[in-house]
């Protein structure tokens, strides 16, 4: 099968899809608008300008009919965008089909609230997709809603994990320390103002203390600068963006992992920490509670309750043992069960071959 993706080069998630159906023997083509190079993988870039992470990148539409140019010479079997709106929208301008879309988060759960246009331009997206996946089932109720055709061609397929790489089989954690680690990127989603509150409060609650801020992005060195003005430089670091072998090496070190974000998909990185032993601290938002259990595999927190979630770091620190222990419990059957990457990847593959009439 010849298949071409239309999303972000940069995305640890484009980067994954293409891997793995490039690994399955099929021909893997990427149209993208961020520069990039994976191996084994034909891009096709396409120089749209500086785009923003934070939306409001409308010139892509204008490339509209060099995608097509480029669809035209591959021929592919089938165009899948990562992405609703910006790599969703331009795809469905182009006409080709069959055609699918996977909203990864904020597509959906945010800009279309935002204005008029960014909904008109998701449910046109949408209504010219054959198929298309949401990374949870919040997602998916939200494109459902937003739909105005065949509620039935949304489905929820999680991303999820290679256990492989994130696993808790040589978990070991450092004497003498408490390691709190975060993997979210520096975007203003990720609201890294209510950490930082928090170890506000914890740097002097608890002994041997250590904070990995693991990820980049447009708002990291004013993340840095809060630390540093705060003197946290000795016991907190930057690690920035790494291979998902070195993250799961630091989640597999780590007691406390932690995500502060005002909204996500499906939340990956939990999975990812979940899968390595660690005990979580997480916002109270969708994306976490099909996750996350009070007191069993960590804690949910407002959004905007920096005390709260120091409280709960605390909380763990004091009785880490036995809440680690129900944690790893609780985790292992939850991530077998919904958050295994090759096996939601083959419910893909089966998808493809029933809209292209391949194997």
């Amino acid at each position: 099968m010849k298949i071409c993706y239309l999303a972000d080069g940069g995305s640890i998630h484009t980067k994954r899809w293409c891997n793995h159906f490039a690994g399955l023997g099929h021909e893997v083509h990427l149209i993208t608008f961020n520069k990039s190079d994976i191996a084994g993988i034909h891009i096709h870039f396409i120089d749209a300008g500086s785009l923003s992470t934070g939306g409001g990148n409308w010139r892509v539409l204008l490339q509209t009919r060099k995608v097509k140019k480029i669809l035209a010479q591959i021929q592919p079997d089938i165009l899948h965008a990562q992405y609703a709106t910006s790599y969703g929208t331009v795809g469905a301008l182009s006409g080709f089909h069959p055609y699918v879309i996977t909203a990864l988060g904020s597509d959906v759960l945010i800009s279309p609230y935002q204005s008029k246009l960014y909904k008109w331009l998701l449910q046109y997206s949408l209504g010219k997709a054959d198929w298309i996946t949401a990374m949870a089932d919040h997602m998916r109720d939200a494109m459902i809603g937003f739909l105005k055709t065949d509620a039935r061609k949304v489905e929820t397929v999680m991303f999820g994990i290679d256990p492989s790489i994130f696993n808790d089989h040589t978990r070991a954690l450092p004497s003498g320390k408490f390691v709190i680690t975060s993997t979210r990127n520096f975007e203003p989603v990720y609201n890294h103002k209510l950490l930082f509150d928090a170890m506000l409060v914890l740097r002097d609650s608890i002994p041997g203390i250590e904070l990995n801020m693991i990820g980049a992005g447009s708002r990291e060195q004013e993340v840095r600068s809060w630390y540093s003005n705060a003197g946290m430089n000795d016991f907190v670091h930057f690690k920035g963006r790494i291979p998902q072998t070195q993250i799961a090496d630091h989640l597999r070190s780590t007691h406390v992992f932690v995500s502060t974000s005002l909204s996500d998909g499906n939340n990956v990185s939990l999975n990812e920490a979940m899968a390595c032993g660690c005990v979580s601290v997480v916002t109270d938002i969708p994306a976490n509670r099909q996750w996350m259990k009070d007191d069993v595999n960590g804690y949910l927190v407002p959004v905007d309750d920096a005390g709260k979630f120091a409280d709960k770091i605390l909380y763990i620190y004091r009785n880490y043992a036995v809440l680690q222990e129900k944690a790893i419990k609780f985790n292992a059957p939850l991530i077998a069960e919904k958050a295994l990457w090759s096996v939601n990847m083959n419910r893909v593959a089966t998808r493809y071959s029933e809209l292209t009439g391949k194997k």
